[in-house]
Formats: C-alpha cells, structure tokens, sequence
C-alpha cells in the first residue's frame, strides 16, 4: 500500500493533527476510514500487527497503548514506509511514555521534550483561528495546559464554541476550523502579558526549564493549571523568586521555635517544613539533574546552618532528615548516602544493627550534614549534578 499523496508533517505537529490532514489529502471520508483501509493492509503485511493501529483518534498516540505498544511502533513504521517519511517520523510527533519521572509524577516524552503528563489536556484542546488560516494544522503545545494565548498572534485561544457552548476538541470533531456543530471557530479576544510570556516559554528552546517550574507551582500552591489565573499568579510568583519561598521558609522555622516541644535534634525534618523537598522533586525530570528548587532549598539551609552552628544545646540546624531527602538535597542516590554513613562520613542518630538495612524514610540524618557534605563537592558538571561518590 501506498498514499496517493504523500502528505509530509510539520516540525511541531502533533500526531493526531498529521493523521487527519493525512486522511484529508488522501480524500478519506473520515479517520474511521483511513485506520480501516490501515487496519487490513497491516494485517497483510504481518498477522501480528491486526489491532494495533488505533481505530480512535483520541487514543491514536503511543503512550495510550498498553500491551501492544511494541506492535504499535511497528505498525507506524509501515505507515510511516507507505507515506514516503522517514521510518520513525510518526513515532517522533507521538507523546511516549517515559520511566523518567518529576518526583513522583509520571512523565511522558516528545521529540526530546519532557514534561509531567499532568500538564497535557485530555478533554479538549483550544485552538487559535489565525493560526489555521497560514497552515492547516495542530502544534503539540496547543495540548499543554498552560499554554493559554497564541504566542504568534497574542490572541487568547479558543476552548469553547461560541455557538454551542462545547469544548472544542478537533480529535473529535475531525475538523480544524470548525465545531462539530459546525460553528466557524473564530479568535478575537486578546492575550493577557502572562499567558503570552507562558505561551512563549512553552513554545521556545527552553521548554524544559518551564514545564519544571509550571508543575511544581502547580503542586506545591495547589493550582489548577487550566483556571484562567493560574499563569497571572505563576509569573507574579517567580517575580520575587527565591525571597518569597525563602520568606515562607522563614515562617515555618518561626513557628517552629515558638512551639517546640522537643530537642532539635529528636525532631523531624518534616515536622518543620512538611514535605517540601519532596514536593521540590516534581521541577526537574531526576535527582540527578539541576534542579531550581532543591538548589534552593540547599542555599537556604546553607544559610540556616551558618547562622546556627554546632553547639552544646541542639538548634534549628539539628533537624533529622530521612534518607530519601538526605540524597534529594546532596543530589546523589540512596545507595551512595548508605555508603557515607557505613564509611563514618555521616553520624547517624540510632545505632543500627551490624547487618541492618536502612530504610528510606527512616529520619536518622543531622540537617547540617547534608549543608556540609554538598559544600565539599563541586555542585554541577554542565546541566548534572555532581553525584557525590565514596571510594568504593
């Protein structure tokens, strides 16, 4: 099988967008029709392959495969092969899943773009009418949540039909200028600075450091990404970044003092500042890149460790950490912190049986000792930490 007219993907298109102009250019009467026709010419090629290009839309692209994920590359490979592309070309517009997580967010990745699946919209995806009029297509970042005004046109998107009130979702409708209702889609209202700012980042070279930033706003303040403030009180909140984190730090150790009913150094880490380095995770894919907030998070108790050093009473700076954020902060893993402490670099609170494993979240570390540890490495080799390494 071969495509009468050879239809050739933009760089930034998404799948389900290619599908389409695909079936158009081909003069399919729907989708529906050209994964049919798909369907049995697959079934030809290999027995194996019967199923495993997708019927709907909506779940056209690889991460909505479960147990034929594989069997779905090589179908795309064939399809890719009979519309004269490149073998992976529809591979590389598709959203894949990835074992690379934010914290413990899952991620999804796109011709080398990770971003948390949190931030991809499921039900609908908003278009710009100016857009479609110079080319004929869906970009990948119109599916992002925050991505809220055309950055080209700084117009605000379009999510809803003005005539019928519905999402507009064009995986649905199979139409890129009108609503399923058929309603022309029109986009007047313009772009307020921060969604064009937002849109700009999403859109640009530097996506990954906004997607880190975008999600963990979003978690840490509890923000839904798709409300219509969300990204005015992002860009007023990175205005002041890091002294109103630091000022919310402030407090908490404030309110800490006040109400201490126990040692400093018989309190938990979390007990002070709740989970806010594990939340601090979900900025950056791994623990092993740069990460804003844990680079943060370590300059601050930096600076809490220097103005309260050791002494004979217990302070702030004695807080016990667990092993898990004790190698959040020091950028290393946990197997590498068991190793400090089995080499006597680290003290830990509790004796521990000879062949005793120590459990992650077992709150056994001194807070200093993390400050003082990563202030005896260097911090970063290009965009990686510099992972501390005993001489084993």
């Amino acid at each position: 099988m071969h495509f009468i007219v050879q239809t050739k993907p933009f760089k930034d298109e998404t799948l389900e967008s290619y599908l389409l102009r695909l079936t158009r250019d081909n003069a399919y009467a729907d989708y529906h029709e050209l994964a049919d026709i798909i369907w049995q010419s697959l079934v030809e090629c290999d027995h194996e392959l019967e199923g495993a290009f997708p019927l709907d839309l909506k779940t056209a692209n690889l991460y909505h495969a479960s147990q034929s994920s594989r069997f779905r590359v090589r179908a795309f490979k064939l399809v890719a092969q009979w519309a004269a592309l490149a073998p992976l070309e529809l591979i590389r517009l598709s959203w894949l899943r990835s074992n690379t997580q934010f914290g413990h967010l899952t991620a999804l990745i796109r011709d080398q773009l990770l971003i948390p699946r949190m931030l991809l919209r499921e039900n609908y995806v908003p278009i710009c009418s100016e857009c479609l009029k110079e080319e004929s297509y869906f970009p990948y970042y119109w599916h992002l949540k925050p991505y809220k005004a055309c950055h080209k046109h700084k117009v605000q998107l379009q999510s809803h039909c003005a005539e019928c009130g519905e999402l507009i979702d064009y995986r649905a409708s199979e139409q890129f200028s009108q609503c399923s209702c058929g309603a022309k889609l029109k986009t007047m209202a313009p772009a307020s600075e921060a969604d064009i700012a937002v849109s700009e980042g999403l859109s640009g070279a530097d996506a990954h450091h906004w997607v880190g930033k975008l999600a963990w706003f979003a978690y840490q303040y509890g923000h839904d990404q798709e409300h219509a403030s969300f990204n005015e009180a992002f860009i007023s909140y990175f205005k002041h970044w890091p002294d109103n984190f630091f000022a919310e730090l402030d407090e908490k150790v404030f309110r800490a003092r006040e109400k201490q009913l126990r040692p400093f150094n018989h309190t938990k880490f979390d007990s002070v500042f709740g989970d806010v380095i594990k939340v601090g995770k979900v900025a950056a894919p791994n623990v092993l890149r740069s990460n804003f907030v844990v680079d943060s998070l370590l300059s601050y108790f930096s600076d809490l460790v220097e103005k309260n050093p050791k002494q004979k009473h217990p302070n702030i700076a004695d807080l016990l950490l667990n092993s898990l954020d004790f190698a959040t902060l020091l950028g290393t893993t946990l197997e590498q912190v068991f190793r400090l402490y089995q080499e006597g670099q680290l003290t830990c609170c509790e004796r521990l049986n000879k062949n005793e494993r120590l459990q992650p979240d077992r709150c056994v570390f001194y807070l200093r000792q993390v400050v003082e540890l990563a202030q005896s490495q260097g911090r970063y080799v290009g965009d990686f930490k510099n992972q501390l390494i005993t001489p084993w």
